[in-house]
């Protein structure tokens, strides 16, 4: 059999069979495909060969074999419908996606999971992911300097743990979107009252500081937002992104 077969049918269950720029849902679907036998470079160096699915100009390849050409451990759990790349960790929540106890804001705006633009009156424009150091994130908290010329900001968040949480664990940094500023950004949390982190100050382009803030028995867990500097020009715009809190 030729290592190219022009237009094979193949039924595939796209949804856990494959790995490609696009994640399809669904059952069996019929499609027009191309096998190929492709070969895999790891930072130049060639790893095992297998036969691959070129379809509509992507590839696709098993999850499992390309994680472990890559020294990382591949794990999928079928309940939830979740692969794991590298480190499976354990169950947690998203903290975007828990209803927050209450909000104090002073020139600001929260985002959650995205930027939303609500109005021309909104300091900033953007819709879609939020990015840092030019790596996109599904998942988090923003907030952004809501009037134009206005170079600082405070805003605070505070979540009702209820000691059901033993670890959070997240990336905090300033978003790509104002990478620009000359205005520092820092993040700060508070635990029933007691400053546990604080980010010091962060300027557009820097790498995001990573989290990992022991919550055992928190009750009340606090996040502040601040913005500061003098170019009354720029607005500072601050991500907390794949924030996710372990039981």
């Amino acid at each position: 059999m030729k290592d190219k077969l022009k237009g094979l049918i193949v039924g595939l269950t796209i949804g856990s069979l494959v790995v490609g720029s696009t994640v399809f849902a669904g059952t069996n679907v019929k499609l027009n495909a191309v096998l190929e036998n492709v070969k895999f470079m790891f930072n130049g160096v060639e790893k095992q060969s297998s036969q691959s699915i070129i379809y509509n100009g992507q590839l696709y390849v098993s999850a499992s074999s390309f994680a472990k050409n890559s020294g990382q451990d591949f794990t999928y759990d079928g309940k939830n419908k979740t692969a794991w790349v590298g480190k499976k960790e354990g169950d947690f929540k998203y903290l975007s996606d828990l209803s927050y106890a209450r909000t104090d804001i002073e020139g600001v705006k929260f985002h959650f999971n995205k930027w939303v633009n609500a109005g021309d009156y909104i300091l900033s424009p953007y819709n879609g992911k939020f990015i840092i150091a030019e790596n996109e994130y599904i998942h988090g908290i923003a907030i952004e300097n809501m009037f134009f010329q206005s170079n600082t900001g405070k805003g605070s968040i505070e979540y009702n743990l209820n000691g059901k949480y033993k670890k959070l664990t997240g990336l905090v940094g300033i978003d790509d979107h104002s990478k620009d500023s000359a205005n520092p950004g820092m993040v700060k949390f508070i635990a029933d009252g007691k400053e546990i982190y604080y980010s010091s100050e962060m300027l557009g382009g820097d790498l995001p500081k990573e989290i990992k803030l022991d919550t055992s028995g928190v009750l009340k867990l606090r996040i502040e937002f601040t913005t500061t500097g003098e170019d009354y020009r720029s607005s500072t715009m601050i991500d907390f992104v794949e924030a996710k809190l372990f039981q």
